[in-house]
């Protein structure tokens, strides 16, 4: 500012007033904050990496994650062979891991080589339930069949059916409509890998012989029947793992154990998984301590 001050002699001065403007206080630190933010920014990034990194570590060592790995299929109720397997038995809903492109690659280039297929994925076996439907409906005998998957594989079940006997009554004579039946499932059967159980099963009423002759004798031998009926049409010998007799003590119907509709074969076409358990309960997959005159010795569990 500029004022003119005239003095006593007449004299004029220039008088010059420099006033200083007040710097407010954020001016002062007009940059800090853009460095504070980077600082949290670039924090902030660290951190997500890490949680990146570490997720699928988390995945794996979840307990729920490994379960639904190890038990895909949930379909039926319990038995001996379930809620350890590890083989490919898939739901819809499966959890999330790698694709399995190369394994269902893998899988069909064996299937041409051999012309046979192992059947795992529940998917897979609903396909093979419902071609044998097909080849029991060709032979008039989709009343005799029900086939269904369960936590082991596929459970097949031929009974008679009201004019209809499987076998003739008290022996094990089969009739020439059900060894049709067995015919065009063999015809399945025989381009399956999977291994199969066969188990005969009567109803409650009592049946003995004079020579001894009773109902376990006569479930096994309609079982054995079933199994030979079953390789004569084109089922490879190795394909069956065993024959069982089952009497009635696994009746459909519990609260009605007389009643016909308990006699029947059931044939189970186990997964992988249940194979490898049926191994080590039957065969000669653990160790053992062996006794002989010279005392206990220990063999390890077999390779194979």
């Amino acid at each position: 500012m500029r004022s003119r001050d005239k003095s006593k002699g007449g004299g004029e001065h220039e008088i010059i007033i420099k006033r200083r403007s007040k710097k407010g206080h954020g001016d002062e630190h007009g940059g800090a904050w853009k460095v504070a933010f980077a600082d949290f920014t670039l924090a902030m990034m660290a951190l997500f990496m890490v949680l990146w990194i570490i997720q699928p570590q988390m995945n794996q060592t979840n307990p729920s994650f490994g379960e639904m790995e190890s038990n895909p299929l949930v379909d039926g109720g319990a038995g001996i062979f379930d809620g350890t397997s590890t083989s490919p038995l898939e739901l819809d809903g499966v959890p999330v891991r790698p694709p399995q492109a190369d394994d269902t690659d893998r899988k069909d280039a064996n299937s041409d080589r051999d012309g046979s297929h192992n059947y795992g994925s529940t998917e897979e076996l609903k396909k093979l339930a419902e071609l044998m439907r097909e080849v029991a409906s060709e032979v008039d005998a989709l009343a005799n069949l029900e086939v269904d998957v369960v936590p082991q594989g596929l459970r097949i079940l031929i009974k008679d059916d009201q004019q209809r006997f499987m076998f003739q009554r008290g022996s094990a004579t089969l009739n020439p409509h059900f060894q049709k039946l067995l015919g065009v499932l063999a015809g399945v059967l025989a381009k399956v890998d999977n291994k199969l159980i066969i188990s005969g099963h009567t109803d409650a009423t009592p049946y003995r012989q004079k020579n001894g002759y009773n109902n376990w004798n006569l479930s096994g031998d309609r079982a054995l029947r079933a199994r030979n009926a079953l390789v004569d049409s084109g089922l490879g010998e190795g394909s069956v793992l065993q024959v069982t007799a089952q009497a009635d003590v696994m009746p459909l119907h519990p609260e009605d154990p007389q009643s016909g509709a308990n006699r029947r074969v059931e044939i189970l076409l186990l997964t992988a998984s249940a194979e490898a358990l049926y191994k080590e309960l039957f065969g000669d997959s653990y160790g053992k301590v062996r006794f002989s005159e010279s005392g206990a010795s220990y063999s390890g569990a077999s390779s194979d």
